[in-house]
């Protein structure tokens, strides 16, 4: 079965520990394993690829493989082949076809669910038994990494646990400014870091702590610092359009600002979707609370769709 598509945290995931091999293995196996070499983490027979394999030695001079992988979701439905330890015993027995040894694995976990909580380490049918070992970020404390020598794991103390989301990507920015000198480095690190972030903050969040911090210029040319730097001058034309209907409102012209809210919202999301469905049309006519126009117009922002905007702002 061919692999997904996958989302950008992915593959910034996958690069991310590529790149800092060494960071990752001394993470996932301890300081005292030494590196020896990335694999190829392609594994042609499943049309799949291993986010993480690299070959270690460890503390006894041996040599060993290690695969890790990173999931955001864990679901518990579908048939069994689909679920994660199935192909977590998969990937390792794909990993000792090609490499001749069974390597040791850890799933990292990113997202808290019910599912995340109650997942088994262990595949067993019959006479098979595969193990591995399980990280839920989440439960772990952030400020091993945050005083740790390895840079590269910066970016994942906004998924762990102790505090909120707003302190822990505070804490992991003032860490990368303070101990990366090189501005592409910071750039990588950082566009990472908020990558990951989005999974529990939402875009409006990441844009304010992004203007707050003056980080658009360093991350301009980052896919996501163009998403939020594009969401943020769309967010600065809605101001103005609200500052001028406000303007109205002060003169006591309350239905021409509920008409300019109206028109400025229809335009916006034309703008953004196309045509829309007449029985939106319909349901927009019929608002004229103006603070629930308002309502609307942030809705706009961060819809993906008109679906989404419509069952977000709960209309037809």
């Amino acid at each position: 079965m061919a692999e997904k598509e996958r989302r950008p945290f992915d593959t910034g995931l996958r690069g991310l520990a590529a790149r800092y091999s060494r960071d990752f293995l001394a993470w996932l196996q301890g300081t005292q394993a030494v590196f020896e070499q990335n694999l190829d983490p392609v594994i042609i027979a499943q049309e799949r690829r291993a986010d993480f394999l690299v070959r270690f030695r460890n503390e006894q001079g041996q040599t060993r493989l290690l695969h890790a992988e990173f999931q955001r979701q864990v679901t518990e439905a579908g048939p069994p082949g689909e679920r994660l330890p199935f192909r977590m015993a998969e990937y390792g027995l794909a990993v000792y076809r090609r490499y001749g040894q069974v390597p040791q694995q850890v799933l990292v976990l990113l997202q808290p669910a019910a599912a995340a909580e109650r997942l088994p380490d262990t595949f067993e049918d019959g006479g098979i038994r595969a193990r591995f070992r399980i990280l839920r970020l989440w439960q772990l404390d952030p400020q091993p990494l945050l005083a740790a020598s390895q840079v590269g794991l910066l970016p994942l103390v906004p998924l762990m646990g102790g505090t909120s989301v707003e302190e822990l990507l505070s804490a992991c920015v003032e860490a990368i400014d303070r101990r990366v000198e090189s501005t592409q480095q910071r750039a990588e690190l950082l566009s990472v870091a908020l990558l990951l972030a989005s999974i529990r903050a939402d875009r409006a969040f990441l844009t304010a702590f992004m203007e707050s911090r003056a980080m658009f210029d360093l991350l301009r040319d980052t896919p996501l610092g163009q998403q939020l730097l594009q969401e943020s001058e769309l967010r600065g034309e809605l101001r103005g359009e609200l500052r001028g209907e406000q303007r109205g409102e002060q003169r006591g012209e309350q239905r021409g600002r509920v008409e300019g809210l109206r028109q400025a919202l229809v335009r916006q999301l034309t703008h953004r979707f196309g045509n829309l469905p007449d029985a939106l049309l319909a349901a927009l006519q019929g608002v004229t609370d103006p603070e629930r126009l308002e309502q609307l117009l942030d809705a706009v922002i961060d819809a993906s769709d008109i679906d989404a905007f419509c069952s977000r702002a709960q209309l037809p």
